[in-house]
């Protein structure tokens, strides 16, 4: 079986989606999106397309409340030493879900923003053969919200506290259906020129059900019911046993695509991505590619930061998923950006080979 194709048609010409988060307090701009949408020349000058589908995503809603699965209450990241995930402790309500559609139609940031880039692209390099995609995050609803909201008269518990699993599970599901018809509702009364809404983005990193929680049974529903709004469902698990199993038929079941992580940036034993790429491969999945920054990292691998990131670059072509697979990216939140801006020579020319990979022209050294 061959990786996810990019270039389909019908996931709209799909090749590199970047995910597009960061902290409440700093949306993206016109700018920040100018240096992702197309490749920028040491003078500042757009010089081609580059990344063509972007994946909104956030921890938290401006009001404060979670829109993620977990936090870390450990004193270590990425799963070494003492790490220990634990649900999100305030669950965002139906007032945080609002409050992160209404951030990202705001004017003149994220979904504005991203097509005011577009277009100032075009006013250099022409019109692109295809409009640019948007995939929105859908909020996980968290078991310890007890209280979201009134949806068409109906206070919604997504908790087993006072009701059975499968009510909790089905208020959930509700909740996740009202935000996807808004961001359709939303997206359309803003008639963006140049953006494409392609679908919506499930952020957990794996499919859990337990005694209080049951996402097998909610992604199924989610699954269909996003496919009858005409729109595509994106997961992109982390690099474990369990989840390569989820992704044997997950097409059939949960997702209409996923891109798996290597993981071999953030953990000591990981020897490489070749593992990673071979499971995605044979599952039709496509492959995540993970830069970091040198800000504010804490992870055990920072001082071989670079290093590990050629690993990845240089996979794409030994196990041929540079051309071969759809490819989904994480950078942290505008590390191109910064790498672009920053002082340091070396990291700044990872915006030229990340550039070339996009493109499909890296070569090995």
């Amino acid at each position: 079986m061959p990786y996810f194709q990019p270039n389909q048609e019908a996931f709209n010409f799909l090749k590199h989606m970047i995910l597009v988060g960061g902290n409440v307090d700093n949306p993206w701009g016109k700018d920040d999106f100018l240096h992702y949408v197309t490749h920028l020349d040491k003078q500042g000058k757009s010089d081609d397309w580059m990344f063509d589908s972007f994946a909104f995503w956030h921890f938290k809603s401006p009001k404060g409340g979670y829109l993620y699965s977990d936090v870390n209450i450990g004193t270590t990241k990425n799963g070494e030493g003492n790490f220990y995930a634990v649900p999100a402790p305030n669950p965002g309500n139906l007032a945080d879900w609002e409050a992160i559609i209404d951030w990202y139609f705001m004017p003149d940031v994220f979904a504005d923003a991203l097509n005011q880039a577009i277009n100032a692209g075009i006013e250099t390099l022409g019109s692109p053969k295809h409009k640019r995609n948007l995939i929105i995050t859908i909020p996980y609803p968290g078991p310890l919200q007890s209280k979201f909201g009134t949806i068409d008269g109906a206070p919604l518990n997504f908790s087993v506290q006072g009701q059975n699993l499968q009510h909790a599970t089905e208020a959930r599901l509700v909740a996740c259906k009202w935000f996807i018809n808004r961001v359709i509702e939303r997206f359309s009364q803003q008639n963006y020129e140049h953006l494409h809404l392609l679908g919506f983005y499930w952020t957990f990193e794996t499919i859990h059900r337990s005694w209080d929680i049951d996402d097998h049974w909610l992604l199924k529903e989610l699954y269909q019911y996003i496919e009858q709004q005409g729109k595509k469902f994106f997961w992109i698990p982390f690099y474990s046993s369990y989840n390569i199993h989820q992704l044997d038929n997950y097409q059939d079941y949960y997702f209409h695509s996923a891109f798996l992580q290597p993981n071999y940036m953030f953990y000591k034993d990981f020897t490489g991505v070749k593992d990673a790429a071979k499971a995605a491969e044979e599952r039709n999945a496509g492959v995540e590619m993970e830069f970091y920054t040198a800000n504010n990292e804490s992870m055990a691998e920072k001082a071989e930061r670079l290093k590990r990131f050629d690993c990845y670059l240089e996979g794409g072509i030994l196990h041929k998923y540079m051309k071969e697979s759809a490819i989904a990216w994480f950078d942290g939140g505008k590390a191109l950006y910064r790498i672009y801006h920053g002082s340091d020579e070396k990291e700044r020319e990872y915006y030229d080979k990340i550039y070339q990979f996009v493109n499909g022209s890296y070569t090995l050294s």
